[in-house]
């Protein structure tokens, strides 16, 4: 009798435990199947620019996007003013220009962001990608002869959920630059605060 009540409680208890672990095992595989980037427009406010962007989700982890702003950029080898009071032209070594612009992002640490509580909304992790800038002619202090000017950049960058419709991006990377004239190696980097839309 009392070998088979003993039985019968050990049995019970196996019971109760195979049925929890199955529902915690579920409930992990139902959070990671959730893990994933979502479509997103913006109205982008850079360090000096506005722009909007649209975000385009491909797969769980990765986006393509496009957008068009006005941002600061480093004139495509600038005439040299002749009333600059310096030689390096430090003055007028940034102006604002149009720039469209295509790309695309894979996020890489979106699982262990989700596994360390860490928030993924609004895509916020880390990204590899790859981005194209069309820079038109400059569009104030016409010091510069500049025609369209081509930008390839591999990027590496971050975005971060500050609010529910706020995030902050920051991307940096190598660029080629071409007018197909000229070339140059220069350098990406954007900062900027967006407004979801």
């Amino acid at each position: 009798n009392m070998i088979t009540k003993n039985a019968l409680q050990i049995f019970y208890l196996t019971l109760i435990c195979t049925f929890f672990s199955t529902k915690i095992s579920a409930q992990d595989s139902i959070n990671t199947s959730s893990i994933t980037v979502r479509s997103l427009n913006k109205f982008k406010l850079y360090l000096i620019g506005i722009g909007v962007e649209r975000e385009q989700k491909i797969t769980k982890s990765s986006t393509v996007y496009f957008g068009l702003a006005v941002e600061s950029v480093v004139p495509f080898f600038p005439q040299s003013p002749p009333n600059a009071s310096d030689i390096l032209r430090i003055s007028h070594a940034i102006n604002l220009a149009p720039v469209y612009y295509v790309g695309f992002k894979k996020y890489y640490n979106l699982q262990e962001r989700a596994e360390t509580a860490k928030t993924i909304a609004n895509n916020s992790g880390s990204f590899f990608g790859f981005e194209y800038d069309l820079i038109a002619p400059i569009l104030i202090k016409n010091l510069y002869t500049t025609g369209y000017v081509s930008s390839f950049s591999p990027i590496w960058g971050l975005q971060r959920n500050t609010l529910k419709h706020t995030n902050i991006e920051f991307m940096i990377g190598p660029s080629y630059q071409t007018d197909y004239n000229r070339h140059r190696i220069s350098l990406l980097a954007k900062i900027g605060f967006n407004y979801l839309l």
